[in-house]
């Protein structure tokens, strides 16, 4: 491999694809070398472009020159970059880097953006705008960082760089990840004489320990001073990375202001492009051969991830089909086959339940939870705006207006719209305000006509079965039609069932422990728990709710819980004691707080995920990650769409008054979609 001088170094790389191709340069990180991009340049590089991978400073056959500062600041590292590029006479050029490469990349698009087409970051999120001190958990996965700033952390680094590097390796990616012999070729490249000193000074930099490089300090000083970058970009990081989940990475999307997706890689730890090679080639081929009328697409340009599919030259220049199965195959292995979010309407109050109409129309309701929103149950038009459904009238009722208008007759605190399957949209309404208090005589279904769209039916809920601190939370139908089953999430969680006929209901595994919360549990948003500010944390039981497509077997969850749970329906029955339905109960996994369930005509079942941002799915007795985004805040409940597309919204509960003081009444929440598991 050849050698390139620069003013202070003699940089090592790599150089694939032909010489007159579309120039990409890929960044290597901490601890690791060149090779950790083998599989994916030659992927690049089958696809037409020419790429480049340099070895860092500090590393392998990389040089400094004479008594120039042993300095590992980014952005002297972005510095290195540049002088390599324009020895090799580069001036425009795309650019990947994973871990220390991923902020490399960052500080050369934000020092040189005339230079830099494309950027895409690997497992470390953006330095723009500075570096806060992070959350106590996040410092915790950072402990060599701390390590490395005290003098005998220092020593141990420089007598044990291969066992210090090791242990990273092992604590920051799933067990079995990589071979012995792996790292040890990979572990030369720390022989080099320079590499502690750059180690450390990179470490000791970014939180102030160490001053940067003064010739990059110019640099260091804009990457702080700049709070967004504009050119296409993306994200990508593992689902179960030890030291930068997902958690650490959520806030990433408002760093960018144009074409931008973060993609996540379930079962793929920190280091993406040696874990998943084929899964990192296909999305950086998307990203660097894509259509560029697709990039600017003016009707959603935040959104990349809507536009990444209909990419029109993803694999230029060779024989495509061989590589697009190859790199559908490593989408399948790394984040499930599940398409990312789009954005399909914005709200500005805080929605909670959507429905999908078996022809494709599309509702959402409100609940009066911190506001009092003045629309309870709507329709989502084609242009997004919203219309009140099934009319202005029994949208009507506010809380102002409680003691003058009959509770029965108007929606008071509508939670969930589901339809049947025959032609109706039914409307769960738990009649408690702000999940507080039940108003007598509020608890109700209502079942409007899809064809007519007027109301057809009221169930009034009695107290002895909506019991005061109960909360009717969501609700699925046996598939005759006949029978509701609906969660209480409530003081004294249960499953309620309903005679849809009749109106008549009771209650069932009223206090038994799989639809109680389970109180080990801990829900965390944004990597720490979340607590009001008198300390309360989440109470929810039984919550998420499903219905196996035969209708024979009901799924549910305690929301403060983390257990998926069944019961065959025929259990579910009147006539069944309490001790016959307890003990058909059944265990069916080990989840994690969940919101929404959703079994689809598929027979998947989706699970939500508030405190990953994320959407999962059962397989076998274990949940796997179909994808998390950063703008999925809480996700909440599920609709699937006639195409067999998945929706679900996002309701913002950690963003709210309850557990952000100061926070407005009203929040602005989201409805997404994505393409179904297959």
């Amino acid at each position: 491999m050849p050698d390139i001088s620069t003013e202070h170094l003699t940089i090592h790389y790599a150089d694939y694809g032909a010489p007159t191709a579309q120039p990409v340069l890929l960044i290597h990180g901490w601890p690791d070398d060149a090779s950790t991009w083998d599989e994916v340049a030659h992927a690049l590089a089958d696809a037409g472009l020419r790429v480049i991978v340099p070895t860092l400073r500090g590393f392998g056959a990389t040089r400094f020159v004479g008594d120039a500062a042993r300095t590992g600041n980014s952005a002297m590292l972005a510095m290195d970059m540049i002088a390599l590029m324009d020895g090799l006479g580069i001036d425009r050029f795309m650019v990947a880097g994973h871990d220390w490469g991923s902020n490399t990349a960052e500080a050369m698009a934000v020092g040189w953006p005339e230079r830099i087409e494309r950027l895409a970051m690997l497992s470390t999120p953006p330095r723009l705008g500075g570096m806060p001190t992070p959350p106590f958990e996040q410092a915790q996965r950072q402990w060599y960082h701390w390590f490395m700033a005290t003098r005998r952390g220092a020593q141990a680094v420089r007598d044990d760089r291969k066992g210090f590097a090791h242990i990273h390796w092992v604590n920051w990616s799933p067990p079995g990840w990589f071979d012995e012999a792996t790292f040890d070729r990979v572990a030369r490249a720390f022989e080099n004489p320079d590499w502690a000193d750059v180690t450390l000074h990179s470490y000791r930099a970014r939180w102030d320990e160490a001053d940067p490089d003064p010739q990059s300090q110019w640099l260091e000083d804009k990457v702080k001073a700049t709070g967004t970058l504009s050119l296409p970009a993306l994200y990508i990081r593992g689902a179960v990375d030890g030291v930068n989940p997902p958690s650490a990475s959520q806030d990433v999307a408002g760093k960018f202001d144009g074409p931008f997706a973060v993609v996540t890689l379930a079962g793929v730890g920190h280091f993406p492009q040696r874990e998943n090679p084929t899964a990192v080639a296909h999305h950086l081929s998307q990203l660097f051969t894509g259509d560029p009328a697709d990039v600017t697409d003016p009707t959603d340009p935040t959104d990349w991830s809507r536009m990444m599919p209909s990419s029109k030259t993803l694999l230029a220049g060779i024989a495509a089909a061989g590589i697009v199965a190859a790199s559908l195959i490593g989408i399948a292995q790394a984040q499930g086959p599940a398409a990312p979010l789009t954005q399909v309407a914005q709200f500005d109050h805080q929605a909670t339940g959507v429905a999908v109409t078996a022809d494709g129309r599309r509702f959402v309701n409100f609940p009066r939870w911190t506001d009092d929103a003045p629309i309870s149950v709507a329709e989502v038009m084609k242009d997004g705006t919203l219309k009140a459904y099934p009319d202005e009238k029994w949208n009507s009722w506010r809380n102002a207006k409680a003691n003058t208008l009959p509770v029965g007759d108007y929606f008071v605190c509508v939670q969930s719209i589901v339809p049947d399957g025959h032609g109706n949209l039914w409307v769960l309404d738990p009649g408690a305000p702000g999940n507080e208090k039940i108003l007598e005589g509020a608890p109700k279904l209502v079942r409007i006509d899809l064809a007519t769209n007027r109301v057809t039916k009221v169930i009034k809920v009695p107290l002895d079965v909506a019991l005061q601190g109960t909360y009717l939370n969501d609700i699925r139908f046996s598939p005759d039609g006949k029978t509701g089953y609906i969660t209480d999430s409530g003081t004294r969680g249960a499953i309620i069932v309903i005679d849809l006929k009749t109106g008549k209901g009771f209650r069932a595994l009223d206090g038994h422990p799989s639809t109680q919360i389970d109180k080990t549990v801990t829900v965390r948003t944004d990597g720490k728990p979340l607590v009001r500010p008198d300390g309360r944390q989440p109470a929810f039981a039984s919550d998420g709710i499903a219905i196996s497509n035969d209708g024979k077997t009901l799924y549910y969850q305690a929301l403060t819980g983390k257990t998926l749970y069944s019961i065959d329906t025929a259990l579910l029955r009147s006539n069944v004691s309490e001790a016959d339905r307890g003990t058909g109960v059944r265990t069916v996994a080990q989840t994690h707080v969940a919101d929404g369930l959703w079994m689809s005509k598929a027979g998947i079942l989706y699970i939500t995920s508030p405190t990953t941002n994320g959407i999962s799915r059962l397989v076998g007795n274990r949940t796997e990650p179909v994808l998390t985004d950063p703008r999925l805040r809480w996700p909440d409940t599920f609709a699937e769409g006639p195409d067999g597309r998945m929706y679900v919204t996002a309701s913002h509960i950690q963003d709210t008054n309850w557990f952000k003081p100061g926070a407005p009444a009203s929040i602005k929440t989201q409805l997404f979609s994505f393409a179904p598991v297959r």
